[in-house]
């Protein structure tokens, strides 16, 4: 049955639709990265290049960043497996 009196969107206004929500979702992505950075750059050592976390994260590779999250994982998994 056809909801009466709805003739439904055309494909002009489905493109207008999703065109305007990628733009949304675009602008929301950018004020939080935005955000982020401030937050960031606001705690003393954190800064980008000028604080201590900021050097060394900056100095450790994607198989650094694999190791780190690998070990972390296996110990998380270990202590929630002798929870049960």
């Amino acid at each position: 049955m056809e909801p009466a009196n709805w003739p439904g969107y055309t494909i002009d206004e489905l493109r207008y639709r999703r065109a305007y929500m990628l733009a949304r979702c675009e602008i929301a992505k950018a004020r939080l990265m935005h955000d982020a950075g401030q937050a960031r750059e606001s705690i003393p050592g954190m800064g980008a290049r000028n604080g201590i976390m900021g050097k060394i994260l900056g100095s450790l590779s994607y198989i650094d960043y694999a190791v780190i999250a690998f070990r972390i994982g296996t110990k998380l998994f270990k202590l929630t497996r002798h929870r049960k």
